[in-house]
């Protein structure tokens, strides 16, 4: 059959409008037939091989023909036939995994042992303890494959050299070694560079690291799933596993489109050299003021800049630096632009007559975020009433309570201080009853 097959895949293309076309329905239809029957040669096979060995489990012909045809027959065999190298070494040709039925001495001898590990990698748990234990044997192991690891005595799982040349191979090979090892950086900076996963079977303390999570959501996206909730939301993590996003966000007219479309805390997705053009983060702060959290130091110290902010949202100035939050030069500036600004000011400042001033004259309201002295103060509390008449809710009880704040409508700041409007008490109604 092979031979045929051999010829067949030889012959020049036929042309598939043809019935006998390989590629025509009747040529599929007689390749599964084919296959089939393929199957059924070798099962049956199989079955001889297995009846030979039942039939006389001592006879190292059955067994070697047996062996050539199914490896773990050699669990049928004569416990003498599985100490026979050449019968075992038949087996482990055809199946690996038929190293668990050898002789004690036959899984203690290197060469052939190395021989199943090379045809099953997971065969070398079937090997010797003192061969597991042995250190040029384990490095060849992981060499090969990393994931041999696993069956490396304690001592070696320990070992940091071996436990680096496996993480090098295999990255997984981090779930079988010893807490300290999954605690150490080293180690699990190379597992997740081979392989993002592994990130999973690091300790709590380096998936909290942002370099290991980056190396890992690079080596595979997967990989971010096993970081900290925090490095999950971390933009520079989320990019790195999204590569074919992080070009987008690179894009000044895609994000500039984004924050028309969606939000402007989109700034946070946004590439360094994006956050840090002035006019893109205003075009963000516009749609929503708390981007600006985003922006580089730089802009955030710059007082022209903060300004634009402050001219489109008040709000902007909790963003500012607290170098600016703190100077009265700005803050008497910012409250010309929007006297609510104040609100995030310095306590220094909402203390400052003159910028508190400044603000209620600009935006009544702002009184709400003066000092409480302030708003005590008749001619702070008048200034901003003159602006806008609900500023009075902001006021001192004592000055709310004043008649001649409630009558008062520009002009001189009056400084008597008449009585309470709740001193004035109707007269009580005299008894008109004749009776």
């Amino acid at each position: 059959l092979f031979k045929t097959l051999q010829l067949f895949s030889a012959m020049p293309d036929a042309d598939p409008s043809s019935p006998t076309s390989p590629t025509s329905p009747g040529a599929d239809k007689d390749k599964k037939a084919a296959e089939a029957a393929k199957q059924g040669k070798a099962l049956k096979a199989l079955n001889a091989s297995i009846d030979l060995v039942w039939k006389d489990p001592s006879r190292k012909d059955y067994a070697l023909k047996a062996a050539a045809v199914h490896g773990r027959s050699l669990q049928f065999t004569a416990q003498e036939l599985r100490k026979d190298e050449e019968v075992v070494l038949k087996a482990l040709k055809q199946d690996g995994w038929a190293l668990q039925w050898a002789s004690e001495e036959i899984k203690n001898n290197r060469e052939i042992v190395w021989k199943a590990v090379k045809k099953e990698m997971t065969s070398i748990q079937y090997a010797s303890q003192d061969l597991l234990a042995n250190r040029d044997f384990i490095m060849q192991a992981v060499s090969k494959d990393g994931l041999a690891y696993e069956f490396a005595d304690p001592e070696l799982k320990a070992d940091m050299e071996v436990a680096m040349k496996a993480m090098s191979k295999d990255g997984r090979a981090l779930e079988f070694a010893p807490a300290e090892l999954r605690a150490n950086r080293a180690i699990v900076r190379q597992a997740c560079m081979q392989n993002g996963s592994a990130l999973a079977f690091a300790a709590p303390e380096l998936r909290a690291d942002k370099e290991i999570a980056m190396k890992a959501a690079y080596s595979d996206s997967t990989g971010m799933l096993f970081a900290s909730q925090e490095l999950r939301d971390d933009r520079d993590v989320w990019l790195q596993a999204n590569p074919d996003r992080k070009k987008h966000w690179g894009a000044r007219k895609e994000v500039l489109k984004e924050f028309e479309d969606v939000e402007g805390s989109l700034l946070e997705l946004a590439s360094q050299k994006l956050r840090s053009d002035p006019e893109v983060v205003l075009k963000a702060a516009a749609k929503n003021h708390h981007a600006l959290q985003f922006a580089p130091d730089e802009l955030r110290q710059d007082t022209e800049f903060l300004l634009r902010a402050v001219a489109q949202d008040p709000g902007a100035m909790a963003y500012a630096s607290e170098e600016l939050r703190g100077s009265r030069e700005v803050a008497l500036k910012a409250m010309d632009v929007d006297g609510h600004a104040l609100e995030h000011l310095s306590e220094e400042l909402r203390a400052d007559k003159d910028v508190v001033l400044r603000a209620v004259l600009c935006k009544g309201t702002a009184l709400e975020f003066a000092s409480e002295d302030l708003r005590n103060d008749r001619e702070v509390v008048l200034s901003a009433t003159l602006q806008n008449r609900t500023a009075l809710l902001f006021a001192s009880e004592e000055v709310r309570k004043d008649k001649s704040v409630w009558l008062y409508s520009g002009g001189e700041v009056p400084r008597f201080n008449p009585t309470p409007i709740a001193a004035f008490e109707p007269p009580p109604e005299e008894d008109h009853n004749p009776y």
